[in-house]
């Protein structure tokens, strides 16, 4: 059977599943269904789909906005989740009573301020504990770069900006009465929390609440009825998923160096908060996500190399405490949540585990991870919300894994044409962001969405390296580049390339370089630093780390990661900008920004546009309009796969030639 290629219009109609969850006994299963990329001047829309007892899949949320953070109460009876129905952007607390059948309204917790981020039920369904913004605080970078723009600052004739004004709190939610009480100290911003439903709660906090607090942040234990805050451990890197066992005794958490707040892989630590001691069970993981069962075990998922894996933690008797034992339920070459975001849930009793499910030729599905006859668990899909697109991905898709000049092993994928003609081919190296994050095999991969399954079918070899830098293979290795951005990562890069053209697989003269964030700074810095590339292409990317420091809302980040001071004339932001290298340049440069992108504002790509014009570099700068970290209106999205194409095809001569007019 004919399968037609797809186009930019099929994967700005992807639906997307984010946020899956299972109720505590694995009987019912929740997620949100994000609708394809709104249409411009439209806000996005997503529904809460949700199932019990083995029943279909279905929306119990409907209506304009985004519903977002299901949350099953302990007892099945009730849906707590956050939606912006009423005003798009400020994300309100709803509960709904699933007993009460279909139509039934949820109800609006309206006087909780701010904008909801996490929920969680008590243990005995009594109420909530909500972590919300206050608005005008920043989404952070996997928010999209962007912030909670105040009501009245909408139209306002001037802004008034001041330090340390927009918080993140908890906050108590009784049931059924709707009462909303401050739950967590003045003066510090919760960042995460784990609760066991009962008693304290474990929570990344700072005194610095814009996006550079994060970076330095600490764990506390939170007594939210005497709404104070003890710090119990002070890491050495960054910090996610704090999780408390349900008997309080001990607290799991996940510590490493990481670029992005909300995308942090890194060791499991394990805490005894009677004794203060942790310990760091050994794992081939880089862990993203922790919880805590029933019966002690702790649940994981989390990346290894260009694999993501899953399972739990089980805890065995020894002479100075439990000794842990991984016991790995799931290990493959499909992706659990997104490549930035890799994620999964388990019920309670440890016997259900779902998560959103894809891989290069299939796209986002929930999926219940289940025994097959055969004993081995597979992944059993639970939607079928893009099986039109599935399995018309024409490309090969293998690991590929080369020796860096130092002789460390890089690994990543390699994308190859279903029928590739005879010679080298043309070849793009997709390189992704953070530094700290990996590219696993997804069907919307690329630098933007699914622009990698596009490229390949315009006859190029698609090269996504995991250079150094790369989560997926221990702190060391994320580690590496920390004072060395744009150094042995860039080689990693270059040595891939150079591999495949030994191999005869690529044509040296035809090869380009596209990424998005830390990706867009690496696309910058090859186009002015290496002989390698005939193209680039960087996407809401960084060319100027002073002026980056000052303007972006993370500026501590470049401070760790350059490991250096942005006011040492004689340090490293200047030697490692790619601004400073423009003059000479002559590899065509295309860059594509959203216009109201915090993270990486978008004066970085004018500062680079303005510099590669006037020293006689082909260039062009595309900005989009209400686009911040990355572009998600459905007109923007396939504006940049087109330009994309159009550009490779124009500069390495790829089999589409109506497109280099683009």
């Amino acid at each position: 059977m004919t399968t037609h290629a797809l186009t930019p219009e099929d994967l700005a109609s992807i639906r997307v599943v984010t946020h899956p969850q299972t109720a505590e006994d694995g009987t019912a299963h929740a997620c949100v269904v994000h609708d394809a990329a709104p249409s411009r001047g439209e806000p996005p829309r997503s529904d809460i789909w949700y199932s019990r007892r083995g029943e279909p899949l279905r929306a119990v949320t409907s209506g304009p906005g985004e519903d977002m953070l299901p949350r099953i109460s302990p007892s099945g009876r009730w849906l707590a989740f956050a939606s912006d129905r009423e005003r798009a952007g400020l994300w309100r607390l709803y509960v709904l009573c699933l007993d009460d059948g279909a139509g039934t309204p949820p109800r609006l917790i309206d006087e909780l301020p701010g904008i909801v981020e996490d929920i969680v039920w008590a243990s005995d369904d009594s109420g909530l504990l909500v972590r919300a913004a206050d608005e005008g605080s920043d989404t952070g970078n996997v928010g999209g770069g962007k912030r909670f723009v105040p009501p009245g600052e909408e139209d306002a004739a001037f802004v008034v900006r001041r330090p340390a004004t927009e918080w993140r709190r908890l906050y108590r939610v009784v049931l059924p009465s709707g009462e909303v009480s401050p739950a967590s100290p003045d003066g510090l911003t919760v960042w995460e929390i784990g609760w066991a439903g009962h008693g304290p709660v474990a929570a990344v906090v700072s005194a610095d609440p814009s996006e550079s607090g994060w970076y330095d942040a600490h764990l506390a234990l939170i007594d939210v009825v005497a709404r104070t805050a003890r710090c119990v451990y002070t890491p050495k890197w960054q910090l996610q998923s704090p999780a408390l066992s349900e008997d309080l005794r001990r607290l799991a958490f996940v510590e490493a160096p990481q670029s992005d707040r909300a995308l942090l892989a890194g060791e499991i630590a394990i805490m005894d908060l009677d004794s203060g001691a942790v310990v760091r069970p050994r794992h081939e993981a880089d862990v993203t996500r922790v919880r805590w069962t029933s019966d002690g075990r702790l649940f994981w998922v989390g990346v290894a190399s260009v694999e993501t894996a899953c399972g739990f933690l089980v805890p065995h008797p020894g002479p100075g405490g439990p000794a842990w034992q991984v016991d790995e339920w799931w290990r493959g070459r499909r992706t659990l949540g997104r490549t930035h975001l890799v994620s999964a849930d388990c019920s309670r009793r440890a016997d259900t585990i779902v998560a959103a499910v894809q891989s290069h030729n299939r796209p986002h599905e929930l999926g219940i991870l289940s025994p097959s006859d055969d004993g081995r668990r597979r992944w059993q899909a639970l939607t079928s919300l893009n099986a039109d697109l599935a399995g018309r991905a024409r490309a090969r898709e293998t690991v590929h894994r080369w020796a860096a000049r130092d002789g460390l092993e890089i690994h990543g994928l390699l994308l190859l044409p279903d029928e590739a003609g005879e010679g080298p081919l043309p070849l793009v190296v997709v390189v992704h962001g953070g530094p700290t994050n990996a590219s696993t095999s997804v069907f919307a991969s690329g630098a933007h969405r699914g622009d990698a399954l596009l490229l390949t079918q315009a006859g190029c070899a698609v090269l996504i390296p995991n250079p150094r830098g790369s989560i997926g293979r221990g702190v060391e290795f994320m580690s590496a580049n920390i004072g060395d951005m744009g150094g042995g990562d860039l080689a990693d890069i270059e040595s891939g390339v150079q591999s495949l053209v030994a191999e005869g697989l690529v044509d040296p003269g035809r090869v380009g370089i596209v990424g998005l964030s830390y990706g867009g700074f690496m696309a910058a810095w090859a186009a002015v630093r290496s002989d390698v590339f005939a193209a680039s292409i960087p996407i809401c990317g960084l060319m100027n780390w002073l002026s980056f420091h000052n303007t972006s809302n993370v500026g501590r980040f470049d401070e760790i990661y350059l490991d250096g001071d942005p006011y040492d004339p004689a340090g490293p932001y200047l030697p490692r900008s790619p601004i400073m290298y423009v003059n000479g340049c002559r590899t065509p440069t295309l860059l594509l920004h959203g216009e109201i992108d915090l993270a990486c504002p978008v004066s970085q790509a004018q500062e680079f546009y303005q510099g590669l014009a006037r020293a006689g570099c082909e260039t062009e700068l595309v900005t989009y309009r209400g686009a911040g970290h990355g572009m998600t209106e459905r007109e923007h999205v396939i504006d940049v796969s087109n330009r994309i194409l159009a550009w490779f095809t124009r500069h390495l001569g790829l089999g589409r030639p109506e497109l280099a007019d683009h």
